[in-house]
């Protein structure tokens, strides 16, 4: 069994279910996995604009996975291309490392005898133009995808700018003409539901499902639904009841978290809701 660490990077706040379901995923088909994240594992994509802080935490990163002696998957689109792009520019990366989504379809042969539950529905993936020239993503999920009994992956040849959704945060415009356009694509090809691939670009477009327009899911949770994984989505459950999602949180995840980020960075955010023209 090889060992491997999960890097899922800094922003787990939101998408708990599915972190656990990678892992998971990762043990059933054979990998000895590891997690490691948060502040002492970040990338520094977040310090852009602080190129000594930026640096920093970069070459503290990869020190702690250069002695982890395992192979690196990750999960955050943003981690993987900046660690090709910035992070090992300037340290010596001593790991292979592969990009979760191309780590299962690798492993297609052994994840498919797992996925007994049928998942019927007519999916429409969520495309970007970018980080394809690192990871082949548009070619790889339609066929991951189909091996999910029941899934039937539709393409109205719509594919958004960009590498991924989080990009366009402070561009308004922007992310509503793509709303529109997913929505006008999902309705084309007679899509039930968008399937994206990255966990960004799902926190964005998830506000389609939570406003009516579009079912919207993580390919990681149609894939452990059909595995019978018993995962729950709650950012989606706080998206779409915004006021309730300080009690369905908890006192005690909330202490945790701490109420003023809470108010400050994700209430905001699950308050959002898209604008179709």
């Amino acid at each position: 069994m090889e060992r491997v660490t999960f890097w899922y990077g800094c922003n787990v706040l939101r998408h708990g279910d599915i972190i656990h379901a990678c892992l998971d995923i990762l043990r059933a088909v054979g990998f000895d996995a590891s997690p490691v994240g948060g502040p002492d594992y970040c990338c520094g994509t977040v310090k852009d604009a602080n190129q000594i802080a930026a640096g920093g935490m970069a070459t503290r990163t990869v020190g702690k996975l250069n002695d982890r002696g395992a192979r690196v998957v990750a999960w955050c689109p943003s981690c993987h291309s900046h660690m090709h792009d910035f992070m090992e520019k300037g340290n010596e990366r001593r790991f292979d490392m592969s990009y979760m989504v191309e780590l299962l379809h690798g492993n297609r042969d052994k994840l498919s005898p797992l996925l007994v539950h049928r998942v019927p529905m007519r999916v429409m993936l969520h495309r970007h133009v970018g980080f394809n020239d690192l990871v082949p993503v548009n070619r790889l999920m339609p066929e991951l995808l189909g091996c999910i009994p029941g899934i039937e992956v539709v393409d109205a040849g719509y594919v958004a700018p960009g590498y991924m959704c989080a990009s366009f945060g402070g561009l308004p415009t922007a992310l509503q003409d793509m709303h529109t356009n997913t929505v006008r694509a999902a309705e084309a090809c007679g899509a039930q539901a968008l399937v994206t691939t990255f966990h960004q670009c799902f926190r964005e477009m998830v506000g389609l499902d939570a406003a009516g327009a579009l079912p919207v899911y993580n390919y990681i949770q149609l894939i452990a639904q059909s595995m019978g994984l018993p995962y729950e989505d709650e950012y989606k459950n706080w998206k779409r009841a915004p006021e309730a999602a300080k009690e369905m949180i908890g006192a005690e995840r909330m202490a945790k978290v701490g109420v003023q980020f809470y108010e400050r960075a994700i209430l905001p955010e699950l308050k959002k809701r898209p604008t179709i023209s």
